[in-house]
C-alpha cells in the first residue's frame, strides 16, 4: 500500500512508519526529570537551612538566576552578547518603586507597568543596535548601561540618586503579604522555576531550533525561511523582560534600591556567570548563578578579592573550558559510557545509493535535450532580466538574463570569478542588484529578504555544504520545514495541544523525507558522523523541506567521487520529473551535459552563450573561455 509523501516522494507504508518511528517525541526528556530533581532539592532547603541567613543568600540567587536565565536565552540561542541586563534590572526596579511608592499604585498595576517599561525600552534599543555584530554590539549595550547608571545617579526628585529609593512596598496577593524570607523563598524560586521550565518549552521548540541556527549559521538560516532580525528582536526584548521581572522582585523584596546595585559590574557578574556555566545550557547558567553567586560568601574574610576571583574564574573556564564547566563536565560523562562506535557499519547499512537510471533512459533523455524544442514556449518560473551589480569598482554581473521553466534544469557555468555564485546570491536574496529584475512567477524578489523570498519558493544549496553541526540529522533536516509551522514564541513557551500537533506533523513529515535519501536511519546521528554525500543529500532534503518551485544548486557534486556524483545526479534527475525549475552551477561538465536542459554561460560577468548543452559545448566563445580546445578523437572535457 502506497502513503503519500513528504510534497511528491511516494514512500511505502513500512517506510512511512520507520518515518514516525525515528520522530517520535519521548514522553518524560531528561531536562524534566531534571526539573523534577531540582523542584525537590529546593523544598528541602528550607527545611535543612531554616536560618534566615541562607534563605536570604538563597532568594538573591534566585534573584540572579532570572537574569542570567534571559541572558542566557540571548547569548546561547541568538549570539547576541550583551552588558546592558543591569540596566533592565534597574529599570524594572526603580519604575515599580515609582509606581507603587510615590504614585501610590496597587502592586499588580506597578507590575505591568514596569514589564511594559522594560519591554518598550529593550525593544526601541534592539531594533537598531542588533543589526550591529561583535562587539559594536557590546559597546552599544554598555553605552545603554552608562547611560541608564547616570540618568538613576542625577535625577534626584525622581529616583533618590546615590541617596537610594526607600519605603517601598512588600509584594501583596489580596490578604497574602509577602512579608519574611521564608516567604519570598517559596514565592521567588516557584516564579523561577515556571520561567524556567516555559523557557525549556520554548528551546525545545521549532521556535527554538530557528534561534540555535541563527546563532551557529544566520545567513543560511536566513536562505531557510527564518527572520533572523524578527526573531533576534523579540529574544532580546524577552531577554530584557526577565531582568526587568527580577527588578521588580527585587525592589519590594528589599524594599530599598540604589543605584550602586544596577551599574556595569552587575552586568559583568552576569555575563559570567553564563560563560562559566556554559553558553545555550540553561542548566549551565543556573549552575553558574550558584557557583558566582556563592563566591563572595566562600571568600568574605578575603574583602574585595572575590572581584579578582571572578576574573581568574572567567580565564580559566575560557582558556580550558570554552563551553562552560556543565557541558565539559557532561562531555566527559558521555566519552566514559561511550561504548566502540558503529559509524561505518551505520554508513554501510543506511546509506545505499540508490539505482542509477539505465543507459537506454538516459541516453533518450540525453537527446530530447539535444533537440530544440518546438511549438510554444512554457511560461517562466524564475525570471532575471538585465541583473547588474557591482562590488567597489569590480563589475561581477553586468545586464545577466535567464528563465527557468517548470520541470527544467539551467546550467550555469564559466570559469572561477565568472559571477555564476553572485546569481545566486541574488535570486535568493543574499545580494541586492544595483540594477535589472527578478521574478518568480511573475512576483518581484528584488528589495525582498532573503526569509520571505525562501518563503515564496526558493530553495538552495551551497557550495560549501552548510550543514549546522550542533543539531542531529533531524533537526536539520526541520529547519528547512520551518516556514510550514505557525506556532509563535507564546504556543512555543505554553507548549499547547495545537503547538505539540505541529511538531509532531513537522517531525513526521520530514522523516519521510530523511527516508527519501536513505537517511531516515540516521535521523538521531550528530551530523558529524555523515560522509560528504550524506551531508550533502541532507542539504538537499533541507532545502526541498521549503517546498521551493525553484531550486539554486551551488556546484552539488564538488567533491564527490564519481560513484557519489551518480547518486546525487539521480536524485536531481527525480526533482525535474516532478516539475521543480532548477538553477545548476557546476563545473563536473559530464554531469552537466548529462542534467542541464539548457545552458548559459558566464565570463567576467556577462552572459556569452546561451542553449542546449550540445551548441553551447560547440560555441566557439565558450570552447576559448571555458571549455577549452581538444584534440581530434578526444572524448569531451570532464571537470573544468
Amino acid at each position: 500500500m502506497a502513503v503519500s509523501g513528504y510534497e511528491g516522494f511516494n514512500l511505502t507504508a513500512r517506510t512511512y512508519q520507520n518515518a514516525k518511528d525515528i520522530c517520535h517525541l519521548p514522553l518524560l526528556p531528561a531536562q524534566w526529570k531534571a526539573l523534577l530533581a531540582l523542584i525537590g532539592l529546593l523544598a528541602l532547603i528550607p527545611v535543612i537551612l531554616p536560618n534566615d541567613y541562607f534563605l536570604l543568600f538563597f532568594n538573591v540567587m534566585a534573584l540572579n538566576a532570572l537574569v542570567v536565565l534571559g541572558l542566557n536565552l540571548l547569548i546561547g540561542s541568538t549570539g547576541q552578547v550583551s552588558l546592558g541586563h543591569a540596566a533592565f534590572f534597574g529599570i524594572g526596579a526603580y519604575v515599580s518603586a515609582i509606581a507603587g511608592t510615590t504614585w501610590q499604585w496597587p502592586i499588580f498595576y506597578s507590575f505591568l507597568f514596569a514589564l511594559a517599561s522594560v519591554g518598550l525600552i529593550g525593544c526601541l534599543l534592539a531594533l537598531p543596535t542588533l543589526r550591529l555584530e561583535g562587539h559594536y554590539l557590546v559597546m552599544a549595550t554598555l553605552g545603554f548601561n552608562i547611560i541608564v547608571d547616570i540618568l538613576l545617579n542625577q535625577m534626584d526628585d525622581i529616583t533618590g540618586g546615590p541617596s537610594g529609593f526607600p519605603g517601598i512596598p512588600q509584594l501583596s496577593m489580596g490578604r497574602l503579604t509577602i512579608d519574611s524570607d521564608l516567604k519570598f523563598y517559596i514565592f521567588i524560586w516557584t516564579l523561577f522555576v515556571v520561567v524556567f521550565a516555559l523557557t525549556l518549552n520554548l528551546t525545545d521548540s521549532r521556535m527554538g531550533r530557528a534561534l540555535k541556527a541563527i546563532h551557529e549559521k544566520e545567513l543560511t538560516a536566513e536562505t531557510l525561511g527564518i527572520p533572523c532580525h524578527r526573531y533576534k528582536v523579540a529574544v532580546f526584548v524577552l531577554s530584557a523582560l526577565y531582568a526587568g521581572l527580577a527588578g521588580f522582585c527585587y525592589a519590594h523584596y528589599v524594599t530599598f534600591i540604589s543605584p550602586k546595585t544596577f551599574d556595569i559590574f552587575y552586568s559583568v557578574q552576569v555575563v559570567t556567570m553564563v560563560v562559566v556555566g556554559g553558553m545555550g545550557s540553561l542548566w549551565g547558567g543556573l549552575a553558574g548563578t550558584m557557583l558566582l553567586t556563592s563566591l563572595p560568601e566562600l571568600l568574605h574574610q578575603f574583602e574585595d578579592w572575590y572581584v579578582l576571583s571572578y576574573g581568574l574564574i572567567l580565564m580559566g573556564v575560557l582558556v580550558f573550558s570554552p563551553q562552560g564547566l556543565v557541558s565539559a563536565l557532561a562531555s566527559l560523562s558521555r566519552l566514559r559510557r561511550a561504548g566502540p562506535t558503529q559509524w561505518q557499519a551505520d554508513g554501510q547499512a543506511h546509506g545505499k545509493p540508490a539505482a542509477p537510471a539505465s543507459a537506454k533512459l538516459r541516453k533518450k533523455r540525453r537527446l530530447a535535450r539535444e533537440v530544440s524544442p518546438r511549438g510554444p514556449k512554457p511560461e517562466p518560473l524564475l525570471r532575471l532580466v538585465d541583473v547588474s551589480v557591482s562590488f567597489g569598482g569590480l563589475q561581477a554581473l553586468n545586464q545577466v538574463g535567464m528563465e527557468v521553466a517548470a520541470g527544467e534544469i539551467v546550467a550555469l557555468i564559466g570559469p572561477n570569478g565568472a559571477g555564476k555564485t553572485t546569481v545566486l546570491n541574488i535570486i535568493c536574496g543574499l545580494l541586492k542588484p544595483d540594477s535589472g529584475k527578478v521574478w518568480i512567477q511573475g512576483t518581484p524578489l528584488v528589495g525582498s529578504m532573503p526569509h520571505r523570498i525562501a518563503a515564496r519558493g526558493v530553495g538552495r544549496t551551497f557550495q560549501t555544504v552548510q550543514i549546522y553541526q550542533g543539531f542531529s540529522v533531524l533537526e536539520n533536516a526541520l529547519l528547512g520545514s520551518h516556514i510550514s509551522g505557525h506556532a509563535g514564541f507564546l504556543q512555543a513557551c505554553l507548549h499547547l495541544p495545537k503547538e505539540r500537533s505541529e511538531e509532531a506533523q513537522l517531525r513526521a513529515r520530514t522523516g519521510q523525507l530523511l527516508e527519501a535519501f536513505n537517511l531516515g536511519g540516521k535521523a538521531d546521528y550528530p551530523v558529524q558522523r555523515l560522509t560528504l554525500l550524506e551531508q550533502k543529500l541532507l542539504e538537499l532534503a533541507r532545502a526541498l523541506a521549503l517546498s521551493p518551485s525553484v531550486l539554486l544548486l551551488d556546484e552539488p557534486v564538488g567533491g564527490l567521487n564519481p560513484r557519489e556524483s551518480a547518486v546525487l545526479v539521480k536524485h536531481i534527475e527525480e526533482l525535474r520529473e516532478r516539475g521543480m525549475g532548477t538553477i545548476l552551477v557546476e563545473h563536473d561538465m559530464n554531469v552537466v551535459m548529462r542534467l542541464a536542459d539548457r545552458v548559459v554561460v558566464l565570463q567576467h560577468g556577462a552572459r556569452i552563450a546561451s542553449g542546449i548543452p550540445r551548441e553551447v559545448q560547440r560555441d566557439p566563445k565558450v570552447i576559448a573561455a571555458y571549455l577549452g580546445t581538444r584534440k581530434a578523437g578526444e572524448p569531451p572535457a570532464g571537470k573544468q
